[in-house]
Order: structure tokens, then C-alpha cells, then sequence
């Protein structure tokens, strides 16, 4: 029978040819996002603990219950976007709602008034990190799961997906150059980002009206099959009985702990093992790193459509790996020529990471084939619960690992031997990270053939009077049963 929306008809098949810059202004959204996202986690701790007066514990905590809220509600917001029937579209119209959310949630949390005692800090601080995580959230899962709509083939998702890093690269440069131009300092001589969040407030808004320029007539109606908010926990279960799906996101967390601990760690080895000061650290490491990984997107594209997406992918993740391994240790102190080569060579590397993300659009054609439900959003939501959870993960490896080395993070000299138990964690101990990571992908039972093959059936399926795929003997995952099948003849 036809399929109950139509998977490659009506408007799928226009956008099967979905012009550059369609495809370009569809990734601009993630420049806001990118943006303020960086902004955030680099400030706000400082911020309410020296200009609100909070105890570091106590915006600890709050922080890190606004985490698990954000990372709880991916899910629900994904689901609701799917089954949404809004007139502006179901991913277009929840970006059009979080947009000017996110713009004043941002400067409200960035600009905090006077306020009477920690009970009111802690408050406000939780109060603004809920709003802003929310806004997030409604503009990031829908535009996420759009991609795999707005074109129905692997090569295509790979190039929506490599926009929208490349914007979010844009975006890191863009916080970079927000904080040094836009933020003060008060009378007291205290901190203060007034400026700061009303440009951050602007680049959100700016970069999400692109998007919805680029992408306007190009959403589909909701699909109220897709499971309701009452269902939602079985949905989610759901997700992890799809054995491909499972290994995906396997890979990713590992990696993206692997890529926490990576973050956590970096100031204190470039400071106590290779004698660097934080200008230089983000002047000629971190700041060419970000501009060799966006240039590096267009060399992955094309090595994707050469060898195929999971090998170009592997491949990248796992030449990380062993760089990453091999090299810090042996680095010597006082000279940025060699962290500098690194941050190139790493650049280079990480921009294979975008190519996980684009698999996740094939993997749910696979979902729909076996349910007939369209449930991007659910995907993408599940999707992005782990790269918080697994970000949640890293910061406690890095505490633990910190710990079991003897670091002091209050002695400017540390103790004898730290300096190289640093340089092991900063590289092959986060390098095993991406090993794994990269072993697990090239280990995950799909690929573009068998996308094309999913493809070919979902066709099949929405022509009227056409054999169902199940009889075609190329159905893949036979095991996988996350639900009851949509009725099929």
C-alpha cells in the first residue's frame, strides 16, 4: 500500500536536486547555536560565582540540573516536531518559536541584575540555563532532523551535514571575536557581557532567518503516526532495538567523551607540560585547529563519495586516534611549532566527524521501512541526549583521570612525574577514545549500498498497487522489531 505520507513524492522529489544555496543557508542556523553554546559554557560559571557572588558548588549543581533537563527533553521536543501540524511546517515553525526564545534567554542569563543572596542567584541562574536550554533545544532537534528530509540520498545528507558544521565553525570564531570586542568591565572592575549577549542575541536570530529563508515551502506536514507524547519512553526504547542505530550512537558517545576529555584537559597540558600561556594556546593552536577543520569539510565530502561514507569516516577518526596517541607525549616544552603542526594535522581529521551525523538520516529511512512512521525528530532527539550525556561522562573521566595522575590544581609547579602522567591522558588516553570509536562505526552493519536499498523499497512502497518491500528479499535488519509495523498489504 502507499505509504501514509508519501516518503519520496510530492515534495521529496523536488528537493531530491535541492540547489547550493538552499543547502548552504539551511546550516546557518547552527551558527547561533554553535555560538552562544561556547559562550556559555566558557563564562557562565565565572560570571555567577565572581559577579553574583554564588559558592562554585552551587553553580556547579544548578549548571548541571539544567544539563539533565536539556538532555531529557531532546526526545520530547523531537517527537512533538514530528508530529506537528503547524501552518509554517513541523521543523521550520518550532526554529521560527526558538529563535527570538533563545536571542532573549541569552541576555537574560548574560546580563544578571543586582541580586539579594545566593538563594536568588541560584534561582535566576537556574531559571535563565532552563529557558535557554529549551530554546536550544526547540531550534536544534528540528533543524537536525530536517536534513534528512530535505534530500532523500546519502550523498546530499552528507553535504547538509557538512554545512552545518561548517557553520558551527563560523559560529566558534564568531564567540571568539563577541567576547574580545563586545564584553567589559564594570566600575568594580568585575566582568560583565551586556554587549556580548546582545550580539550573541543577534547572530541567533540573524543565522535561524537564513535558514527559514532557505528552506521556505520545503517542510512537510506532521505525521500523526509518528507516537504521542504519552509514548514517548517506549519511542525511545524503540530507537535502541535498531541494531545499526545502537552502534552508531556507541561510536559517538565514546568518541565524544574521548573529545570532552580532550577539552578538559587541553589548558592544563599545554600549561604544565608544554609551557604555554593561554594567548598562545588560543591564538596559534585552538584558533587554527577551528579554521582547518571548516576548510577540511569540501576534502571529506569528497572522499566520502570515493570510498563511501563509513570508511572515509572510520578512516579519519581513526588516523585521530593514533595521532592523537603518538604524538603529545612527545612534544617539548616551550615550543608552539609542535602543538601548532598538531592542531593542523587534528583540523584535518576531525572533519570526518560530520559523516556520523548524516548517517543517522539513513538509519532512520531504515526505521521508517519497518514502522511507516516518519520519526525524524525522535531520532535526532535520542541522538543529541547522547552528546550530553556522553559530554556529562568526559568532565567526570577528566576528574577522575586528573585525580589519579596527582594533579593539584591550586599549585602553579606541580609535583614530579605530572607533567608526563598529563601528557598520557591529553594523548593516548584520549585517543583510545577515538580507536574505539572509529573500530565500533567501521564495525556498524549499513552502509550507502544498503541506504540505497531502503531507498529503493520506501519508492517502491508509495507507489499505489506495488509489491511491499518485505517480499523483495532485501530487507535489511530482519531482527530489528521496535514496535508493532504499520499496517502493510
Amino acid at each position: 500500500m502507499a505509504h501514509p505520507i508519501g516518503p519520496l513524492s510530492g515534495p521529496m522529489t523536488a528537493n531530491s536536486s535541492l540547489p547550493t544555496r538552499a543547502k548552504a543557508g539551511y546550516g546557518a542556523a547552527e551558527l547561533g547555536l554553535s555560538a552562544v553554546e561556547l559562550v556559555v559554557q566558557v563564562i557562565l560559571l565565572k560570571l555567577y560565582t565572581e559577579v553574583v557572588g554564588l559558592d562554585v558548588g552551587l553553580a556547579g549543581l544548578v549548571l548541571a540540573a539544567a544539563v539533565v533537563w536539556d538532555a531529557a527533553i531532546d526526545p520530547l521536543v523531537g517527537t512533538l516536531s514530528d508530529r506537528s501540524t503547524l501552518p509554517g511546517g513541523r521543523r521550520r515553525s518550532f526554529m521560527a518559536l526558538g529563535a527570538p526564545l533563545l536571542a532573549v534567554s541569552t541576555v537574560v542569563l548574560l546580563s544578571p541584575p543586582s541580586l539579594p543572596g545566593s538563594l536568588a542567584g541560584a534561582l535566576y541562574l537556574l531559571a535563565g540555563s532552563l529557558l535557554l536550554n529549551t530554546a536550544m533545544t526547540v531550534i536544534a532537534v528540528p533543524h537536525t532532523a530536517f536534513a534528512g528530509e530535505l534530500v532523500p540520498d546519502s550523498d546530499g545528507r552528507n553535504e547538509l551535514f557538512a554545512w552545518r558544521f561548517l557553520w558551527a565553525n563560523v559560529g566558534l570564531v564568531a564567540a571568539l571575536v563577541v567576547l574580545g570586542l563586545a564584553s567589559g568591565t564594570s566600575d568594580e572592575g568585575l566582568p560583565h557581557y551586556g554587549g556580548a549577549s546582545l550580539a550573541l542575541g543577534g547572530l541567533v536570530v540573524a543565522s535561524t532567518a537564513l535558514t527559514l529563508a532557505a528552506t521556505r515551502r520545503r517542510d512537510r506536514p506532521g505525521d500523526p503516526t509518528a507516537g504521542s507524547v504519552v509514548e514517548l519512553p517506549r519511542a525511545v526504547l524503540s530507537t535502541l532495538r535498531n541494531p545499526p542505530f545502537v552502534i552508531l550512537l556507541s561510536a559517538f558517545v565514546i568518541g565524544s567523551v574521548g573529545r570532552t576529555v580532550n577539552a578538559s584537559v587541553a589548558l592544563f597540558y599545554y600549561q604544565h607540560r608544554l609551557d604555554l600561556d593561554e594567548r598562545q594556546v588560543f591564538l596559534h593552536v585552538l584558533l587554527p585547529f577551528t579554521l582547518v577543520i571548516a576548510l577540511s569539510i569540501g576534502a571529506w565530502l569528497r572522499l566520502a563519495r570515493w570510498l563511501g561514507r563509513k570508511v572515509a569516516a572510520s578512516g579519519g577518526i581513526l588516523l585521530l586516534g593514533l595521532a592523537t596517541s603518538v604524538a603529545y607525549p612527545l612534544f617539548p616544552p616551550g615550543k608552539v611549532a609542535f602543538p601548532l603542526g598538531a592542531a593542523i594535522v587534528g583540523g584535518l581529521l576531525v572533519g570526518a566527524v560530520f559523516l556520523l551525523d548524516a548517517t543517522v538520516a539513513d538509519l532512520v529511512d531504515s526505521d521508517r521501512l519497518h514502522t511507516g512512521r516518519h520519526r525524524e525528530g525522535l531520532y535526532f532527539g535520542v541522538w543529541r541526549t547522547a552528546a550530553k550525556l556522553a559530554r556529562a561522562l568526559g568532565l567526570l573521566a577528566s576528574g577522575l583521570m586528573l585525580d589519579a595522575i596527582g594533579f593539584a590544581p591550586r599549585e602553579a609547579v606541580q609535583p614530579p612525574g605530572v607533567d608526563l602522567r598529563l601528557a598520557l591522558v591529553f594523548g593516548p588516553g584520549v585517543g583510545a577514545f577515538f580507536l574505539v570509536a572509529a573500530l565500533l562505526y567501521l564495525a556498524m552493519p549499513f552502509d550507502e549500498a544498503r541506504a540505497r536499498t531502503v531507498r529503493a523499497l520506501l519508492a517502491r512502497e508509495a507507489q499505489p498497487n506495488s509489491p511491499n518491500g518485505r517480499y523483495l528479499g532485501v530487507r535489511p535488519n530482519t531482527s530489528y522489531k521496535p514496535e508493532e509495523p504499520a499496517a502493510r498489504v
